[in-house]
């Protein structure tokens, strides 16, 4: 039925939505089929309504019930040596619970969950003043130990506290897609670290779209969303996050070479780990773990990339930054000449009860010291008793160790030349 009318003041249409009578222009007319023109039906407000209707249903997120949580919110281990202790600092902490940790590729810096950071200067502490980028992003200038031009060196750079907040205390599943941070409530000034989510694009425009909707932004939502296929990365796939190392390591992407040099490194950290028959040869691996981030390998891989310094032969050691660790992780873990590896080995299988460097020379009748270093025995003399054989080898290797850190100090990164410098052996080692 036509329902264009003419009036005196001009063409009129009823609006089959409203069934308002609305003068001609008041709707939207198109071309058609034949590019024969004509009005629609319904009016320009009506339509821009409907239009409004259909884009908010289409944002709406529903999730399958039977939508399986595989990815949890986990929070990290810190090593209690890295922690400040504040108690006799004039600084106020911000919860009960805040703690900073020393950010240790960074000079004298130590950060809070909470986001702020502290400085040590001329031997005192003070909160370091941030600023803000164009976008509102907290920020700090710290001197960052960085590899240029052949050797390690201090250059200043900004670090962004949210995202310091994320690296130091908070499971990320995905660093490679997940760059984009989500501040609960969608407040940027807010950096306590449980409230701070590491999303990839698609995952970070649903939360935040959802939560301009309807105000919910709840922990249980931001999971489904991260955990929901339609959200993840273009390449991946359930079998991204399949075991295919050990039981426990998985790829976390499809497009994977494993011949790579990254790769290769993961696997043999991860046999270290779990493989029952490498400890049979090699026992003082047992009881060694690999944290939660680097069983996926392209987490792994971030981090062997910021940190691997090309054209050089280096070993990934996890025991020199923190004595007697057994949890690899980027925190605990750095990149070393093999001559410095080398080193800290202790290997107890063959020594008996005897303390380390110290055999019984059953030719003399007395205990020799004598440390290894690269395939070769170093005789430091014999000794009536264990102890006194043992007091010399640890001044000799503790002198040599020095010496080694001085020797490769261009090539070491300033944390493990200053763990060199300060290493001690105990008897107990």
């Amino acid at each position: 039925m036509d329902n264009t009318n003419t009036l005196e003041n001009g063409i009129t249409k009823v609006c089959n939505k409203c069934g308002r009578i609305l003068p001609i222009e008041k709707f939207r007319l198109v071309k058609g089929q034949f590019y024969n023109p004509y009005y629609l039906s319904q009016c320009k407000e009506c339509e821009a309504k409907y239009q409004r209707e259909y884009i908010s249903k289409k944002k709406e997120v529903k999730f399958s019930d039977r939508l399986e949580i595989l990815i949890k919110r986990q929070y990290k281990e810190i090593k209690p040596e890295r922690i400040l202790d504040i108690s006799n600092i004039d600084i106020i902490p911000l919860g009960t619970d805040e703690i900073f940790v020393n950010l240790m590729d960074y000079k004298d810096i130590w950060l809070s969950n909470y986001g702020r950071v502290v400085r040590q200067y001329y031997g005192g502490y003070s909160l370091l003043q941030g600023s803000y980028d164009n976008n509102g992003a907290l920020r700090y200038t710290v001197n960052k130990n960085v590899f240029y031009d052949g050797k390690w060196i201090y250059r200043r750079e900004h670090i962004y506290a949210a995202k310091a907040v994320i690296e130091e205390f908070v499971v990320n599943p995905d660093k490679t897609n997940n760059v984009y941070i989500w501040h609960s409530g969608f407040d940027k000034q807010d950096h306590y670290y449980r409230n701070l989510y590491p999303l990839n694009q698609k995952q970070y425009q649903i939360v935040k779209n959802h939560f301009n909707k309807t105000g919910d932004d709840s922990e249980g939502f931001i999971l489904k969303v991260m955990n929901d296929i339609r959200y993840k990365p273009d390449d991946w796939s359930r079998r991204c996050i399949e075991p295919v190392m050990c039981g426990v390591g998985y790829r976390g992407s499809e497009n994977v070479d494993c011949t790579s040099e990254s790769y290769l490194k993961w696997h043999d950290m991860l046999v270290r780990c779990y493989n029952e028959k490498f400890h049979e040869r090699q026992p003082q691996y047992m009881g060694c773990t690999v944290c939660e981030e680097w069983l996926n390998y392209s987490n792994f891989k971030v981090w062997y990339d910021q940190h691997k310094i090309h054209g050089m032969a280096l070993d990934l050691d996890k025991d020199i930054l923190f004595k007697g660790n057994k949890v690899y992780s980027p925190e605990t873990c750095c990149f070393v000449p093999h001559a410095i590896n080398t080193l800290f080995l202790n290997c107890k299988k063959n020594r008996g009860d005897l303390p380390l460097g110290v055999h019984f020379d059953n030719d003399k009748g007395k205990y020799r010291a004598e440390m290894s270093f690269m395939g070769r025995q170093i005789k430091l003399g014999t000794f009536d008793t264990a102890e006194d054989a043992f007091a010399r080898y640890k001044e000799y290797k503790e002198d040599f160790i020095q010496d080694m850190a001085e020797q490769y100090r261009d090539e070491i990164p300033n944390k493990v030349y200053e763990a060199m410098m300060s290493w001690k052996i105990e008897i107990v080692d």
